[in-house]
């Protein structure tokens, strides 16, 4: 590319009209005999090179009319305009290619449209630092500086990598002379919200010239936003209904910036418990009642509660009375054995040793009075 656009068939159609004007002298006319200008028309970038070429199909005086470049040479076919660098705001609208020969003086007309990208996009808050207040009105800036064609630009806005509206050129507020490079800035409302907490903020200027290769579109830096917000619990506790004797364990989260302190109360009255769960790990017919969970930061509070009701735990009085009542068979059992043996099995046992006899064993017993 070589510091100039060549424009499609569509654009400037003012400026391309007014290109096949022809020029005439002295009442000679010039309908076919008119220079013909390559391209025919330019978009140049500001402090980029720029060049055409005119030509005629007979020799010639030929000439460039032009604040910057000006040239005339005699019996010649073309000639070429060229500039280095344009950085000349009076080149922006039209320059002119003529011939002088025996036809007269021909003369076509070259439609330039000088642009400029900015030379930064700075987005910033109006009359506010620091962080945000959730449900606050506030106002983004986007200033783009050293543009033009001020006409030709609009502002994007984006809420992280969406885009949230675009603004033209009625609603810039415009510093410096509109035929040059100017200043422009626009405002974005926003009202603060939490889903803003950590999410990024941006505009970007974009110049849209038609043109067969885009304008680069100039981009803010990122603002990410702190938004701060009283807590909003995210967990819900249920009414529970359990056993005497079973774990209770209630969870409360909360969702604030800054990070919430926690307070639970049991019918009113404070536990000694900050943490976001509370835990109960043998509930006790006193245990039951009202559970309030209290999140609060420097922004506000918001309190959630359940209701928790015991059943008591009968099954340790029935083993107990279980027990007892095996206990007490037991005792009746071995009572009633003892009684029966004494009965049936009383007796008298004299163990007496026989120096000499024919008893076997040496031993005799006697029992009830009996020998055996």
């Amino acid at each position: 590319m070589m510091g100039y656009i060549t424009l499609s068939g569509g654009l400037f159609l003012t400026a391309q009209l007014l290109a096949l004007l022809v020029m005439t002298e002295a009442g000679q006319n010039c309908t076919g005999k008119e220079p013909l200008i390559v391209p025919p028309a330019l978009v140049v970038k500001y402090g980029d090179p720029a060049t055409a070429t005119c030509r005629v199909p007979y020799n010639a005086m030929m000439g460039w009319e032009t604040p910057e470049g000006a040239k005339q040479e005699d019996n010649v076919r073309q000639l070429v305009w060229s500039v280095d660098r344009v950085t000349d705001w009076s080149l922006n609208g039209t320059i002119s290619c003529y011939a002088v020969s025996d036809h007269g003086q021909c003369q076509t007309c070259l439609p330039i449209r000088m642009y400029k990208a900015p030379d930064n996009v700075i987005l910033s808050f109006i009359n506010h630092t620091g962080p945000l207040l959730e449900g606050k009105n506030y106002s983004l800036q986007c200033e783009v500086q050293s543009v033009a064609p001020v006409k030709n630009l609009t502002v994007i806005w984006f809420r992280g990598g969406d885009e949230l509206q675009r603004s033209g050129c009625p609603e810039f507020t415009i510093e410096g002379d509109q035929s040059q490079n100017v200043t422009v800035s626009t405002n974005l409302s926003i009202t603060a919200s939490r889903k803003d907490h950590n999410t990024s903020y941006s505009c970007a200027a974009q110049l849209d010239l038609n043109t067969a290769e885009p304008v680069p579109v100039t981009r803010s830096d990122n603002i990410l936003l702190e938004v701060l917000y009283k807590p909003a619990v995210e967990s819900s506790m249920e009414d529970v209904s359990l056993t005497e004797g079973d774990r209770l364990e209630l969870n409360c989260t909360a969702d604030a910036n800054p990070t919430s302190a926690f307070e639970w109360k049991h019918d009113n009255k404070t536990l000694g418990n900050n943490n976001s769960t509370l835990v109960l790990e043998s509930v006790e017919m006193d245990s039951a009642g009202v559970y309030e969970c209290v999140a609060s930061n420097d922004q506000g509070q918001v309190s959630v509660t359940m209701t928790l009701t015991i059943r008591r735990n009968y099954l340790p009085w029935i083993v107990a009375v279980l027990v007892v009542v095996a206990l007490v068979l037991l005792a009746v059992f071995f009572g009633s054995y003892c009684t029966y043996h004494k009965k049936n099995k009383t007796g008298a046992y004299i163990l007496a040793k026989f120096k000499g006899g024919n008893s076997q064993n040496g031993q005799v017993a006697h029992t009830n009075g009996n020998t055996v």
